[in-house]
């Protein structure tokens, strides 16, 4: 039991983990403006 709840524990970590993690490569953020929708890109800072 001991070792399933282990595994449980770690995989929710690494996963909790991997969805914090940027998007590598793609610099450019799509902002759509609510009033007019016009997109454009953003700057990144």
């Amino acid at each position: 039991m001991r070792k399933v709840l282990f595994v449980a524990l770690a995989a929710f970590i690494v996963l909790s983990l991997t969805a914090c993690a940027g998007k590598s490569g793609d610099d450019k953020v799509r902002v759509k403006c609510p009033a007019c929708g016009y997109e454009f890109d953003a700057p990144v800072e």
